[in-house]
């Protein structure tokens, strides 16, 4: 298991928080390794317990229950030592690169796990503080190289479970890829990792849970993502139930809107087939009012959401709770009602495991907790991010979203994908589509 944390930010401190938890749950289980790569902030932390010192830069540690071990990473990053400060921007996906390939040849295994630890809002993720830059999410599996796909992938960042994204990742993409992504719609704390590895134990050796544990050896990616999940979701119990403490009371708020999942990316690409018949039956009859009347406004819409109760900035609608919806909407067609149900009866195989709080009224586990893209007009215009191509200009956010290219056709008048039906709806230009994503119509 490699973490990357991405730490030169304020997520510095909580991360050295987090993986003492990990690394005493553990317990120096001999059927798995935990590596981690960290880029840190003087401005945040100068923690000089956790890593046996204190430091701004990046260096690369492998954790052990009462100790981390300073590794020699200089082959992938010329110049890390323990004697100089290594400046990197970890925004760069070239350092997940290096790291997975470090991890990979000096730590083999049977399956590779990655978890980034750091801020995201779905949009980009890793801000560094010190280069002023993030990573664009299409940015890790163009410039990362399919040597560096794991078998499993986890995002400790906020708002990160979106179909757009897991299709981005999905195995054969030509680029970095998972088999099995962990992913917060919301945004929120850390799950309960620490739950997690104190279940997985080598035959032999002693375990501090209670609960059936899981040898490594035989633990799939899949089951290990149902495990963290689930898991989770019993921490999140247990936090949700100090709401009687007034010190807690923001917290059990905050719980409410709460949720994980765990996806099979080897699906996620006949699922995006999916959602682009629904789009093309859409876009065959006038469906763009009984599909907005279905989500409701932006400010206080009545499909699950993961943004709070509005849309506010971003509309990151639950995939399964629109297709749902559609496939009960009288204002319909036949064909529509029919490619939303197909959508539905997919989500039960992509989707591994899931929960979602009180907050997430009628949240069916194993289906909801994963949003797809659902603007209005407004919102549509400022969606300069949401774009099939590169940047539109310096400072915007790296675009080039295959979710949005892959089955679209420019300039042909045809709604092929989901992109495109948002497109035809909210872009009433001919010569530059709503100052967006310059897609012709």
């Amino acid at each position: 298991m490699m973490v990357y944390g991405a730490a030169d930010n304020n997520a510095d401190g909580p991360i050295l928080d987090f993986l003492d938890d990990i690394r005493i749950a553990l317990d120096d289980d001999p059927g798995m390794e935990l590596l981690l790569f960290i880029d840190r902030s003087s401005q945040y932390s100068d923690d000089a317990e956790f890593l046996g010192e204190n430091f701004s830069g990046a260096r690369v540690f492998r954790i052990r229950k009462d100790s981390a071990e300073l590794l020699n990473a200089d082959e992938f990053f010329p110049g890390m030592s323990k004697n100089s400060e290594y400046e990197v921007d970890s925004a760069d996906p070239a350092n997940i690169a290096g790291f997975v390939a470090f991890g990979k040849m000096n730590f083999p295994a049977q399956k590779y796990g990655l978890m980034i630890y750091s801020h995201a809002n779905g949009i980009s993720m890793c801000p560094d503080d010190q280069s002023g830059n993030n990573m664009g999410i299409a940015q890790l599996s163009d410039e990362v190289p399919a040597t560096a796909s794991v078998d499993f992938l986890a995002l400790e960042l906020c708002n990160m479970a979106g179909v757009e994204i897991a299709y981005q990742w999905r195995p054969g993409n030509g680029g970095f890829s998972a088999d099995v992504l962990v992913a917060i719609p919301n945004a929120g704390p850390p799950l309960d990792w620490d739950r997690a590895f104190a279940r997985i134990r080598t035959p032999g050796h002693a375990a501090s849970s209670s609960s059936a544990l899981f040898d490594p050896a035989k633990l799939s990616p899949a089951q290990f993502g149902k495990l963290v999940v689930d898991e989770g979701y019993q921490g999140r119990l247990q936090l949700a139930q100090r709401d009687a403490d007034p010190e807690y009371g923001d917290l059990a708020e905050l719980l409410k809107l709460e949720s994980a999942a765990a996806f099979d990316l080897t699906k996620v690409a006949a699922l995006k087939q999916a959602i682009d018949v629904f789009a093309q039956q859409l876009a065959l009859c006038d469906s763009k009012q009984v599909m907005e009347d279905l989500r409701g406004p932006v400010t206080d819409p009545k499909i699950m959401n993961y943004t709070g109760a509005g849309f506010r900035d971003n509309p990151y609608a639950d995939l399964y709770d629109i297709c749902r919806r559609a496939t009960q909407a009288d204002g319909l067609s036949t064909e529509v009602r029919k490619a939303a149900q197909a959508i539905c009866d997919q989500m039960s195989g992509f989707v591994i495991s899931s929960f979602g709080m009180q907050g997430h009224k009628d949240f069916l586990p194993g289906l909801n907790g994963i949003y797809m893209l659902f603007p209005d007009t407004e919102q549509w215009r400022d969606m300069r991010w949401y774009t099939p191509f590169e940047a539109a200009a310096e400072g915007d956010p790296y675009g080039r979203w295959s979710f949005l290219l892959d089955g679209a056709i420019a300039d042909d008048g045809i709604v092929n994908n989901w992109f495109e039906l948002l497109d035809s709806w909210h872009d009433d230009t001919s010569e530059d589509p709503g100052g967006i994503n310059w897609y012709l119509w």
